[in-house]
């Protein structure tokens, strides 16, 4: 195998299969901060009474946007595997 310039169209692929792996990493974190707020945060603040218990009614809201990170991060890690076709065309051999 001999190395050759990567050309114009395999940076532009790269670059997107890039993107969509960093928007996995932050779709996930989102996720796990939500879920934190949500579960654990939230019930421990109203039990000790530093927020009202009115607010009891947001856990969903945080359980629900949880989700949609979650389910949003797993669309941008298909298209990471996806746009990964892109290293065959120039490095054959990369689960080394």
């Amino acid at each position: 195998m001999e190395p050759a310039p990567l050309g114009a169209v395999h940076w532009s692929e790269l670059g997107s299969m890039l993107f969509a792996l960093w928007m996995v990493v932050i779709f996930i974190v989102l996720f796990a901060a939500n879920m934190l707020v949500g579960h654990n945060l939230l019930p421990t603040f109203i039990a000790s009474r530093h927020v009202p218990e009115s607010l009891q009614k947001a856990r969903l809201l945080f359980y629900a946007f949880a989700i949609v990170c979650f389910a949003i991060a797993m669309y941008f890690l298909y298209s990471t595997i996806v746009q990964g076709d892109v290293l065959n065309s120039f490095w054959a051999d990369f689960w080394i």
